[in-house]
């Protein structure tokens, strides 16, 4: 029988499925060609990117660059340790860095905010104790419940009180209570305060993940907490290298030092698995320090934010979240919102198509999420696009669409 050719990398492309469609149908993704910032390179052509986790810009920063190259020439690719094993002066320095970034006792790295969320679920609650998520949470947290021994109760998207009828029920076990702090796919945020008070009156642990608010939200950028004057409240944090701190690969826990130390002890997700390479950690120590050096990065996300929702409602469209860079822009039809982002990066603009089972049937969209690194002119340039592409596919009149 004769053998299949072997596929080359322009052969599998044509083959992607559409990371939004459950379909047979075959969809292309975009091949980068060069760095990440507020213009990127797309299948050999330039367009303005309204679609990444690079909030601050820095995944093309010189100084991030260097210093995570100058690491990886001090120390290898990587140390090919398990972190248990063995450590660097860079992976210290990063935890040291980010406990004091969220007010707290200590902190821990993970290869990313998946590991870390699955690691909480499983290490600090077991059989017999329960955990109570929000039903919006992110998928790592979702299959970190699924994976974990103890129980899961679900909670109605930010619903306090949906939240504390379960925590009242009868139960002798822990109580982990996790959320987002931002939800990846509305923008909106926990409610930590009231959460606070929640946890206390029920003896629970308060787990939030950070993953969309470091180095986004909140005074100096640090985070939900810090946003609505709770920091130092929270019993345990989760985030990520890999948005605002320069798109790193990585992900880590900070918060009590009981529980830090339980994660570092017995968390097999930790401990299984090969550390983060110096690269990352010098690259991301680089990124937070420069957020707590000057926070100009975090004022002019907010900016521009402001300045893409604005546009947006003025066209007519229908806009998720409050003051947030996630920026939905709801669709509801999953072809049509497939359609408006073929349209879209035609017009020189790539905000990819989110679709379910990313999100409910009947709730498809389209995410935008600005960046330090856009301009006014991009931001406006970008809305007008957006507007030529909604009057394309019906989404807005004529004369909405200017």
């Amino acid at each position: 029988m004769r053998k299949p050719a072997r596929r080359g990398p322009l052969q599998i492309k044509g083959e992607l499925v559409n990371s939004g469609s459950r379909s047979d149908a075959r969809a292309t993704k975009p091949v980068i060609g060069g760095r990440v910032g507020a213009r990127t390179e797309l299948d050999g052509r330039s367009v303005i990117l309204l679609t990444a986790n690079n909030y601050l810009g820095l995944a093309g920063d010189d100084e991030v660059i260097e210093r995570s190259c100058a690491a990886a020439r001090q120390y290898g690719s990587g140390s090919t340790l398990n972190p248990p094993l063995a450590t660097t002066p860079l992976h210290e320095q990063l935890c040291a860095t980010l406990a004091a970034f969220h007010g707290a006792d200590s902190a821990l790295l993970f290869n990313s905010c998946t590991s870390a969320n699955v690691a909480v679920a499983c290490t600090l609650v077991g059989k017999g104790d329960r955990i109570f998520s929000d039903r919006l949470n992110h998928a790592s947290i979702i299959d970190g419940c699924r994976l974990s021994a103890a129980e899961t109760q679900i909670y109605n998207n930010r619903d306090l009180d949906h939240l504390e009828r379960l925590l009242a029920q009868p139960h002798d076990g822990a109580r982990l209570v996790i959320t987002d702090g931002i939800f990846s796919m509305e923008g909106d945020a926990a409610d930590l305060p009231a959460m606070i008070a929640i946890c206390r009156r029920h003896g629970a642990t308060l787990v939030v993940d950070e993953s969309h608010a470091a180095g986004v939200t909140g005074p100096g950028g640090r985070g939900t907490a810090a946003a609505q004057g709770c920091v130092g409240d929270i019993d345990l944090y989760t985030g990520t290298l890999s948005k605002a701190f320069g798109g790193f690969a990585g992900g880590y826990v900070a918060g009590r030092a009981d529980l830090v130390r339980r994660l570092h002890d017995d968390g097999r997700f930790y401990m299984f698995t090969t550390a983060i390479t110096p690269a990352s950690a010098a690259g991301a120590l680089t990124a937070i320090e420069m957020v707590m050096r000057d926070d100009g990065l975090v004022r002019r996300l907010a900016e521009n934010t402001a300045r893409l929702r604005a546009g947006l409602k003025a066209l007519g469209l229908r806009i998720l979240g409050e003051d947030h860079p996630i920026t939905p822009i709801l669709v509801g039809d999953e072809d049509k919102a497939r359609e408006f982002g073929r349209v879209l990066l035609q017009e020189g603009v790539y905000i990819g198509a989110i679709c379910f089972p990313i999100v409910p049937r009947g709730e498809a969209r389209l995410r935008a999420q600005p960046s330090a690194a856009h301009s006014a002119a991009d931001i406006d340039e970008a809305v007008a696009a957006i507007g030529r592409a909604a009057r394309a596919v019906g989404l807005i009149d004529n004369a909405a669409a200017g």
